[in-house]
């Protein structure tokens, strides 16, 4: 078996490849300042897998790793998307597009192959929405991270220092705790939903809508016809090397 790690901002997720996809997804939180516990995993990691194949958007961790295992580095792949290039549209900047972005398009486009545009979702650290057409990049938007957005809010104003965040959700707040909660929940869930609208009413395109990320499921609900995939850049990193090989 092989593994495929997913290596964000704040968190790792990992998972063992299979013939027919990955199992059971894990997730490591972890402190840039403490990159040893990322370093333990990997080496125990190499004891039942044989190779690691690497989706990170943080090179200082990128180069930890490097450098602390040498040892195992013919068996460390990192996702090198210079050579998904066939992916991007020409007028998209490759330098600036982050590795798990475009190993989601990859991934959506290998899971739905009837689907030529999606609207890829992610709701991490900073979320995104990527747009994909014709099975390539298109653009994007970046917008800060509901937590992150929240926590910076909540540091910033003194009146709020104390107030705790929940998953009630109020239309009008009879407090300040319950517009927090308003804003927090209602506010975040209409931008996105509005930013969808936007864009379908904008290409007037089929999108096939796909969220990812930690906190999609506080976006989305069973009533709604979006697909959630935990797994989208893990299964991304998996089809990685088949799809250099296909190329060749």
């Amino acid at each position: 078996m092989n593994l495929v790690v997913d290596i964000g901002n704040t968190s790792l997720k990992y998972s063992s490849t299979t013939d027919i996809g990955i199992k059971k997804v894990r997730q490591l939180k972890y402190s840039k300042k403490k990159p040893i516990f990322i370093i333990k995993f990997l080496k125990n990691q190499f004891k039942t897998h044989k190779i690691i194949y690497i989706c990170s958007v943080v090179t200082e961790i990128d180069k930890i790793i490097k450098e602390n295992l040498k040892a195992f580095r013919k068996e460390l792949i990192f996702i090198n998307k210079k050579k998904l290039t066939s992916l991007v549209h020409s007028q998209v900047n490759l330098s600036q597009l982050g590795n798990d972005r475009i190993i989601n398009v990859l991934s959506a486009i290998k899971i739905y192959p009837k689907s030529k545009s999606f609207i890829i979702i992610d709701l991490g650290t900073a979320t995104t929405l990527d747009i994909v057409i014709n099975y390539k990049y298109f653009g994007g938007v970046i917008l800060p991270g509901r937590t992150t957005s929240y926590e910076n809010l909540v540091s910033l104003a003194s009146g709020i220092k104390n107030m705790k965040f929940s998953n009630d959700t109020y239309i009008l707040g009879k407090n300040t705790s319950q517009a927090l909660m308003s804003g927090f929940n209602i506010g975040y869930k209409l931008m996105i939903e509005s930013y969808l609208k936007l864009i379908k009413t904008t290409y007037k395109r089929n999108f096939k809508v796909i969220f990812t990320g930690g906190y999609a499921s506080t976006i989305i609900n069973k009533k709604t016809k979006f697909i959630y995939r935990e797994d989208l850049t893990l299964l991304g990193t998996s089809f990685y090397q088949n799809f250099l090989n296909e190329k060749h």
